[in-house]
């Protein structure tokens, strides 16, 4: 049971840390991504609804803006 305990935990941080390096790279408020990232059962809604909202950083004229 404790194994268990050990590998949920694990898995909650990880989904954590996704959520915070996704909130980082696409310009999103990181303290509140991650606070919602560290709540369980909730956690996998707010990494699936950062891969999916657009990046709020302009582009810079190197890059190609998507259609």
């Amino acid at each position: 049971m404790t194994q268990l305990i050990v590998l949920l935990l694990i898995v909650n941080l990880g989904i954590a840390y996704q959520c915070y390096r996704n909130a980082t790279y696409k310009g999103y408020p990181v303290k509140v991504f991650t606070g919602l990232g560290l709540v369980p059962y909730f956690n996998l809604v707010v990494w699936v609804y950062l891969l999916f909202l657009p990046s709020l950083k302009p582009f810079s004229m190197d890059e190609k803006q998507p259609l």
